[in-house]
């Protein structure tokens, strides 16, 4: 137990110096807090306004704890489990966001789906600067009706499909048992 500690500390201490020295290279922090918005920017009259608060109603505070940027622990959702034909949907809106047809077993205690509902998500963009670890932690998806956190994408999902993983917060989803998705639907994967 205690070498697990030491090894724990050890990345966080390397991580957080790799952070500082691709920081002193492009000039300024590299993770900055991602504006939940794809819209413009808001006009404030003093820069240090807050950004506006997703707007969410959902069902649990696990929910809205999630929704606002949280995750859940792996294993402890039972959507992880769901395999019946339906429409996963968003805890803060109850947006249609995933059907059961994309959805597969990677193993990794959260609900995964290899595409997203045309338009329902979005994912962080950028590229190795915007956010150098996106390849270990993964890019941000989160709805883009009420703009609540879902969990991330990677690319490292079924080679047969997408090649993509959208391992999202079973709390942050709703199961709506309304049977497969009708033929032709669309999908997208970023």
């Amino acid at each position: 137990m205690l070498s697990r500690s030491i090894a724990s500390l050890c990345v966080l201490l390397i991580t957080s110096r790799v952070l500082r020295l691709v920081s002193s290279f492009v000039g300024g922090p590299v993770f900055k807090r991602a504006r939940r918005s794809s819209a413009a920017p808001l006009l404030s009259s003093s820069p240090e306004e807050p950004p506006p608060e997703p707007q969410l109603s959902p069902e649990s505070p696990r929910a809205g704890s999630i929704l606002r940027g949280g995750t859940e622990p792996a294993f402890s959702s039972a959507l992880d489990g769901e395999d019946r034909a339906g429409t996963f949907v968003c805890a803060g809106c109850l947006q249609p966001l995933f059907f059961s047809e994309c959805k597969f077993d990677s193993g990794t205690g959260w609900p995964s789906f290899w595409a997203a509902s045309e338009g329902a998500v979005t994912v962080e963009g950028g590229g190795l600067f915007a956010n150098p670890l996106a390849s270990v932690f993964g890019r941000e998806v989160t709805c883009r009706t009420c703009k609540g956190h879902l969990g991330h994408r990677f690319d490292d999902g079924p080679r047969r499909t997408t090649g993509k993983r959208f391992c999202i917060n079973g709390a942050a989803l709703r199961f709506r048992d309304d049977g497969p998705a009708p033929k032709g639907t669309p999908l997208a994967v970023d």
